[in-house]
């Protein structure tokens, strides 16, 4: 077995109104992580200066209550795909890894989850990753896989304890672990533009980002946010372009930062049929406040990582776009993904 004993580095976005803390996963030796911050917002407005929805005031929207919905995306950018283990913490316990397929959850896909169907009632969780030779994994429980007898060639990375409050907020939660959990050869001289500035062989970054997602709509608009779940990516301006000819980008999440989930209250300013053909359509990276891109990716493929067709990005919906992977600008490497976007529903 192959693991982490370290803490590791988390992503927390805290919007409103969900917002709630996530402990470092401290690994050494036989500490216990630190206690959880289990404080969840109950204010049911939020606002933003960005632009959500407005011509550049602030704003003030009314945040719907909804059923606890829980998206996962895979952001584990060293690793063709996970598997995740959400022990009853602090007592334990043996649950079966998510997901069943002991093929694991494929890079920057994205799976959603009834909480009640996966985790334990009223019970906080310290999520793990596992990555490696998942074939391996067939048949194991969490406790074998996380208490020091997982296979050989079975990545286990400790994450973030999660309070069960999080779960039952009537909100729609966004999970997507991060950074690189490490393994044999998992070493390179771009290894941090590939996993993040903290990132070595002897220091493996596995993080979390653990946000709401707005569930805020218009009507004969789309609602849109974006989420920077890339470790090795700086701030950035977050932009659309259009599929229409001389289409001009649009600024959707301003100044992005790493964790972060914007802007509140959403980007709903454009009606289905103003962005044209969706094929032609683009996910843009800027140098924030600049003219400088950095990137560009084909929005159709992020609607379908996310299990969505064009038929499905219709007006009165929300949607998150979530980034994922490496630097913009750096391509796919020897046990690592290029920059990646993938498109959840942010109101399943």
């Amino acid at each position: 077995m192959t693991a982490l004993l370290r803490p590791t580095t988390f992503l927390l976005a805290a919007l409103a109104p969900l917002a709630f803390g996530l402990a470092s996963g401290c690994a050494e030796g036989t500490d216990a992580p630190p206690e959880p911050s289990t404080s969840a917002s109950s204010s049911s407005s939020s606002s933003s200066g960005t632009g959500g929805g407005g011509a550049g005031g602030s704003e003030v929207v009314p945040e719907p209550d909804g059923p606890p919905v829980l998206t996962i995306v895979n952001g584990v950018n060293d690793h063709e795909a996970i598997r995740l283990c959400f022990v009853p913490y602090p007592d334990g316990g043996d649950p079966a890894p998510y997901p069943a397929d002991p093929s694991g959850l494929a890079f920057a896909a994205a799976s959603r989850v009834d909480p009640a169907s996966l985790l334990p009632a009223d019970e906080d969780v310290y999520l793990h990753v596992i990555a490696g030779d998942l074939a391996k994994t067939k048949d194991l429980g969490c406790a074998t896989l996380t208490e020091g007898n997982a296979p050989a060639g079975v990545v286990v990375a400790p994450v973030a304890v999660i309070p069960a409050s999080a779960f039952v907020a009537k909100r729609s939660l966004l999970l997507v672990p991060t950074g690189c959990v490490g393994g044999p050869g998992h070493t390179d001289p771009l290894e941090k533009e590939a996993c993040g500035p903290t990132y070595s062989a002897d220091t493996p970054n596995p993080g979390l980002l653990a946000a709401a997602m707005s569930r805020v709509t218009a009507e004969g608009k789309l609602s849109l946010q974006a989420a920077h779940a890339a470790q090795p990516m700086p701030s950035v301006d977050v932009r659309l372009v259009p599929g229409t000819e001389g289409g001009m980008p649009q600024q959707v999440a301003p100044s992005l930062t790493a964790g972060a989930v914007g802007p509140v209250p959403p980007f709903r300013q454009l009606a289905r049929f103003e962005w044209g053909s969706i094929a032609q359509a683009e996910i843009l990276t800027f140098v924030p406040g600049q003219i400088v891109k950095t990137s560009a990716s084909p929005l159709d493929a992020a609607l379908s990582r996310g299990g969505l067709t064009q038929a499905d990005f219709e007006d009165g919906r929300a949607f998150t776009l979530v980034a994922v992977g490496a630097q913009p600008g750096i391509a796919a490497g020897a046990f690592w993904h290029a920059l990646t976007w993938t498109v959840v529903r942010s109101d399943p």
